[in-house]
């Protein structure tokens, strides 16, 4: 038999202090791979210590040239696809799925469900809001051909994004959330982004508290966060730190990938 460490429904937590932004994406990786190797569902919790542009897989880092606010900013290569992220005032998770899990072997139905979980968590938040809105999934299609997508991830639209809608209106949506995969062994890493409220380095893009009036920090909403969606997607959290292999692995792949231009700029 199993022990409950393996289990797939219990999950360990991790809930890391601000840092750079090579070594998010180191960890994240590691992650992966460690789920991939010992069959461990993680939720990660995360911030930026600056201002940190990341780019998506497969974009060009010519097209940060594009976005003048960005410019002074840090900037590192993900390791999922889509468009760029200005990660500043935002909540960061990455859920990282086993193989052996329900959700890792169906793309849509997991961004689906992470993100109802995500309003779920959100609309406890809209009965404190100024204006009123309505959360919702974009149902969409998302554009194919790559020069037709704006830079920015939260530009563009896919399939379960979550939208923040003028109630009044039913118009003039705001992406709030969005998310990106990448798959190793059958294990699943999804890694997103919260809006919280707007950065300077992206003043166009406008945050889930710019847009409701609601009156709540950033560092309280993260507070609420784990254990909501733990609970909405009926994981017991099991409060974790990386062990000192882990810490390695990251700390390796940061040197050798993540905080190197070569892979930065790669394309």
């Amino acid at each position: 038999m199993p022990s409950s460490e393996t289990r797939n429904d219990v999950c360990r937590l991790l809930v890391d202090p601000p840092a750079l932004g090579a070594w998010n994406m180191a960890v994240d990786e590691v992650l992966l791979e460690h789920a991939a190797e010992k069959s461990l569902p993680t939720l990660r919790i995360y911030r930026w210590q600056r201002p940190t542009l990341s780019l998506g897989y497969f974009q060009k880092y010519a097209q940060r040239q594009s976005h003048q606010a960005s410019l002074d900013a840090d900037v590192v290569r993900r390791l999922s696809g889509g468009g760029a992220i200005m990660h500043d005032q935002e909540i960061t998770y990455s859920l990282v799925l086993p193989s052996t899990h329900p959700l890792a072997a169906n793309t849509q139905l997991l961004y689906d469900t992470m993100h109802h979980a995500i309003v779920e968590w959100l609309t406890e938040f809209m009965t404190m809001a100024e204006n009123s809105g309505r959360l919702v999934l974009y149902k969409g299609e998302q554009k194919r051909a790559a020069r037709e997508e704006p830079f920015l991830c939260f530009q563009r639209r896919s399939p379960g994004d979550v939208l923040l809608v003028d109630e009044a209106t039913n118009s003039g949506d705001h992406k709030i959330v969005g998310s990106a995969q990448r798959r190793r062994r059958g294990s699943v890493l999804q890694h997103g982004s919260i809006l919280w409220a707007t950065s300077l380095a992206a003043q166009e893009i406008l945050g889930f508290a710019n847009l409701t009036g609601v009156s709540v920090s950033l560092a309280e909403a993260a507070e609420s966060f784990s254990s909501r969606i733990l609970a909405s997607l009926r994981l017991t959290g099991k409060n974790w730190q990386l062990s000192g292999k882990t810490l390695a692995a990251a700390q390796k792949s940061c040197a050798e990938r993540y905080e190197i231009s070569a892979w930065t700029e790669r394309r």
